[in-house]
């Protein structure tokens, strides 16, 4: 059994209540859950009217962004209402009205429609429900009204392009399809992230150095990205699986699709053969600790039955986004298929590195990552462990507080983990670590490694026209001293360096530290 993040450890989040307050009311799409009792997950934006509030503002409490309109906003209190406020203000909730439409049907909807057949929020929420349910609604929108965008730009992030619905004029622009479609809100952190267009950045960060040096990184880069990804499972892997691990990721750029067959290849590619699956998982698994007389049960994915329409939805926005490139974000894209796969944990082992290998496959097949080169994520994931498991829990555990299943009697089916909770989740969270993630690993680690390489180098030509290195004894002499603080121990000598004389070493170690001093350069 894999964790989660492969980590095997869970960490404490304090749990920050909105506070309730003289004058402030909740409405909109947490209105609805109240009223209607929906087994929704905890919303992550809410919208309270706010006696103290002058206009409307934004905050941040916890792990959920609060709005705050002042008095004049305030909707009538009914779900039509509410409804065309959350729309309008909160963007799409597919969760919320999945579960609403399945209780109420279209008596809220159909009115709307009948009274503002032109309406931009009324025919949204016309199409959603027949995009949802699979059930039509009577409605012919004016013909001379103009095709909308469902996704609101300015809220949520949809495609650049979407296939047109005449019978309400909309242009679907959902990132996925019915079966998974996670959505991604444009919060101010996001929006700065992806104004500073990592892409862009990447590309001119490696534009600076010359192509042979570059081949050279991208070995290192390789191997480096290998090692963090084994390292966040807390697993040492043998030459022959990081090998293995490694050749998948330069795979990662050729653009194969990722259809159930790619992923069992994968899956097979990164496990012990004993542990390799022909398909999707057929049993119940779960993630927690086993500690022998109980087990602590921290997560329970999709039940069994639900875990291949799910994974069939995944690739099918994956291969979408695939024919259509640049039609999404490519940071949310890979968030969204990457985090979601690891949700579903479609197989009983594997997951955590195939969900780490997914975020290079979208990056790199949507042009975000250079051909060539792969971006060391793994190592700001394993060195930044509690951030990206808080990542991991925001969703994890609100799913695991509404699940019932006891790992000791198997036979007996979970409740609570319903695949609607997998299929439309909201990865605003996920996004913004990884956009985090990239951010540090495109500014720091990847120039830090070219540096390196540029050290070594130097450090390389200067002594071997220094001194007559004994075979392999170079390399090593320089790891050994920039390791120590550029100074070569007693133990490293005596072992390996004997031969030397007293101002050899000296002369050496100063070539070394200078060489690794000299600065980043472009060749």
């Amino acid at each position: 059994m894999d964790s989660l993040c492969e980590s095997g450890y869970f960490m404490e989040k304090t749990v920050i209540v909105m506070e309730k307050r003289a004058g402030a009311q909740r409405v909109g799409y947490h209105r609805l859950v109240e009223r209607f009792g929906l087994a929704a997950l905890p919303l992550a934006t809410a919208a309270v009217i706010d006696s103290a509030v002058r206009g409307r503002d934004r905050i941040r409490q916890g792990e959920q962004d609060l709005q705050r309109f002042q008095p004049t906003y305030r909707p009538d209190d009914t779900p039509q209402a509410d409804l065309l406020f959350a729309l309008r203000y909160e963007g799409i909730n597919l969760q919320v009205l999945a579960l609403l439409f399945a209780r109420r049907g279209a008596q809220d909807i159909q009115p709307l429609l009948d009274a503002s057949p032109q309406s931009a929020y009324a025919r949204r929420l016309g199409y959603l429900y027949e995009w949802l349910t699979g059930e039509s609604i009577p409605f012919a929108t004016p013909a001379r009204s103009s095709y909308i965008r469902l996704v609101d730009d300015k809220l949520q992030f949809g495609r650049a392009r979407g296939a047109r619905d005449s019978k309400f004029r909309i242009v679907d622009n959902l990132p996925g399809n019915r079966e998974f479609c996670p959505l991604v809100r444009k919060t101010p952190r996001l929006q700065a992230m992806i104004e500073k267009d990592l892409a862009r950045l990447t590309h001119e960060t490696l534009a600076r150095y010359d192509h042979a040096l570059l081949q050279r990184a991208a070995g290192f880069l390789y191997l480096m990205e290998t090692q963090s990804s084994f390292e966040v499972e807390r697993e040492k892997p043998s030459v022959q699986k990081a090998q293995r691990f490694a050749e998948l990721l330069r795979e990662a750029e050729t653009g194969a699709s990722l259809s159930e067959d790619r992923f069992v290849e994968l899956q097979n590619a990164v496990v012990d053969p004993r542990f390799r699956e022909a398909s999707w998982r057929t049993q119940q698994n779960w993630i927690g600790d086993d500690l022998g007389y109980r087990k602590r049960v921290a997560f329970v994915p999709p039940r069994p039955d639900d875990a291949r329409s799910l994974m069939e939805g995944l690739v099918a926005m994956s291969e979408s986004l695939r024919a259509t490139p640049g039609d999404l974000d490519p940071v949310v894209a890979a968030a969204s298929l990457a985090f979601g796969f690891v949700f579903i944990h479609p197989f009983m082992d594997g997951n955590g590195r195939l969900h780490r290998y997914l975020i290079h496959e979208v990056l790199s097949s949507s042009g975000f990552t250079p051909k060539g080169i792969v971006l060391p994520v793994s190592a700001v994931i394993f060195a930044n462990l509690e951030a990206y498991v808080a990542t991991l829990e925001n969703f994890s555990k609100a799913v695991n507080a509404r699940t019932d299943w006891n790992p000791d009697t198997p036979q007996i089916p979970t409740s609570g983990n319903d695949a609607l909770y997998f299929r439309y989740f909201d990865a605003t969270v996920q996004t913004e670590f990884l956009c985090w993630a990239l951010e540090r690993t495109i500014e720091h680690d990847l120039v830090q490694e070219i540096a390196f390489l540029l050290g070594f180098d130097r450090a390389r030509r200067a002594l071997d026209a220094q001194l007559d290195w004994p075979p392999h004894s170079l390399d090593l002499f320089i790891r050994v001293v920039r390791q120590n603080d550029f100074t070569l121990s007693t133990n490293k000598r005596d072992a390996h360096f004997a031969w030397m004389t007293d101002e050899e070493v000296r002369m050496s170690e100063r070539t070394v530290r200078e060489s690794f001093a000299a600065g980043v350069g472009g060749g």
